[in-house]
Parts: C-alpha cells; structure tokens; sequence
C-alpha cells in the first residue's frame, strides 16, 4: 500500500516473496474473491451491480478510466492483484493477494470545484465499513489515507474527466490492506492490515459488500453537513504539525482545522494557509504525537 521508488533488487525480490507468503497465502489461494457471492448478498441498490473481476491487472484504475465513456455509473472494477498499481504522486502501491483492490466509475451531476465531496463521502463510506464489520476505529489522514493508529491500512485515488465546468466522471480507488501481513513493507511504509489489527482473517467478501453499501448511501449524500462533519471528526491531522509538498513549494506548521470545501488550513506563525491539494507528512506534534 505504500509508496517506493528505485529498480527491484536482490532485497527487493526477497520482499516481494514475503508478500505473497504471508501467514494468510495458503488460506487466500484456496478462498479467492467469488464475484458471484459478492453479489448473492450485494445490498446495494446500483454500486456494483456491473462488477468485474479479474486475478491479475496492472491497475484497476487504469481500466476503469479505459471504460469510463461508456461504463454506466456504478460499475466496479476488482483484481486480486495489480501490477502496477498507483497512489497519489504516481506513486507506486504495493497491491498484493489478500486486499481489496477496486475502481468505481461514478457520474455524479455536479461542478469540477466540488469534486473533492466525492473523495470525502468514500473516505467516511469505507471507515464506516470497517468500524461497522469489523469494530476497528481508522481514521483519515488528509487528504485520502486511512489510517489505524499512526499505520497505513487503506487509501482513496481519485481520478476525474471534466468538459468544461462540469464533472464528466470520476474513478475512484480504493486500496484496503485487509489480509497482509505487513512485517514484510519496510518499517518506514508505517503499514498495517485489518488482520493484524483485529487478530484474526478478514471476510474480504463481507467487506466488499458492506463497503460498496456505505460508499452508495454517503454518495447519494454528497455535499452534506453531516458527511462533512464526520470526516472533519474522523481526522487524525487535526492539530498536529505536518509538512505539506504542494506546487507552490513546501509548507510547515500546524493543521488548525479542516473547511468543508476539504481544504486543509495551516497555521503558520500569525498566518493562516489554506492548503487544497498536496502531500501531507505528519511531523511529530506539540502534544507528543
């Protein structure tokens, strides 16, 4: 799930072996994803009633932007691994057996500005998923990680296609670190996965499906106050120092709040930044985080 950059090496291949023999691969070989059994208790009413699912694709991002002319809004794109699988930045995501890799196309009827409330329903949609199934508590490091404690476990890739002011489509990501075993990322990826925080093997089919219904109810409340109000309580970048990598340069300071157009806004010394894109490094805070 998390970034990296450089030619594979001989370090590198013994990495990628500990991926895919974790303590869970046998038991992922013989349970792969099932679309129709994903299906069979689906209780969405439009998400994910076109659902394709392959073993093996380079990025479901990229297939689902191939078909996003055409491919109704609702349809979701699952692989069991990607191959070339992005983050924000282009960034390489470590996509192995054991997660839950998916692309939506959706085609809400609304402005480019305000995209952003797409990233922020599906952020609260999947830590709702999570906290609801599984009892775990993420929370969302702006603008699209999720988080267990100070560890990665999920993150959001959102990709849009506009003509003139208004939203063609966009295509979401979704990347859940669900059954890996994360002693195998580098220690500075600050990865985890749901089984090694719950102690136990995940239903990826369960949370497949409770996921896609979170996602279609916070979607068919996009732009309000309460999905709004649950991200901004949700945050774990709230009042700590960061470092933000934005095109304009690079930032420092501490976060003050977060504005319901999802800007981040910075304080730093008497001036207050408001920040609407960029890569955000938690630094250690005042309070000992």
């Amino acid at each position: 799930m998390a970034a990296y950059g450089g030619d594979a090496s001989s370090a590198e291949a013994r990495r990628r072996s500990k991926l895919s023999a974790g303590p869970h691969h046998r038991d992922r070989e013989l349970a792969p994803l099932d679309k129709d059994r994903i299906l069979s208790c689906l209780g969405t009413r439009w998400l994910g009633r076109d659902m394709r699912l392959f073993a093996q694709l380079a990025s479901t991002n990229e297939l689902a932007i191939s078909l996003a002319q055409k491919g109704e809004s609702g349809t979701v794109i699952l692989a069991e691994v990607q191959t070339r699988g992005r983050g924000r930045l282009s960034r390489h995501w470590e996509s192995p057996s054991g997660g839950i890799w998916m692309s939506l196309i959706l085609r809400p009827d609304i402005p480019i500005a305000l995209a952003y409330q797409i990233n922020m329903a599906i952020c609260v949609a999947v830590c709702r998923a999570i906290s609801n199934l599984l009892g775990l508590n993420p929370g969302i490091k702006w603008p699209n990680d999720l988080l267990i404690g100070e560890r990665k476990v999920g993150g959001i890739l959102m990709e849009v296609q506009a003509e003139g002011e208004r939203l063609e489509y966009a295509v979401v990501g979704v990347g859940i670190n669900a059954n890996i075993d994360p002693s195998a990322f580098p220690d500075d990826w600050m990865a985890t996965s749901l089984s090694r925080e719950g102690g136990s093997e995940v239903s990826r089919t369960a949370l497949i499906q409770r996921t896609l219904l979170e996602i279609e109810r916070a979607y068919e409340n996009l732009g309000s106050m309460e999905i709004y109000d649950e991200w901004r309580r949700r945050s774990v970048t709230i009042g700590r120092m960061v470092r933000i990598s934005a095109n304009s340069g690079e930032l420092v300071g501490e976060v003050e709040d977060l504005a319901e157009d999802g800007a981040l806004l910075l304080r730093r010394d008497d001036e207050l930044v408001r920040v609407l894109a960029g890569d955000c490094i938690h630094l250690r805070g005042m309070g000992g985080l």
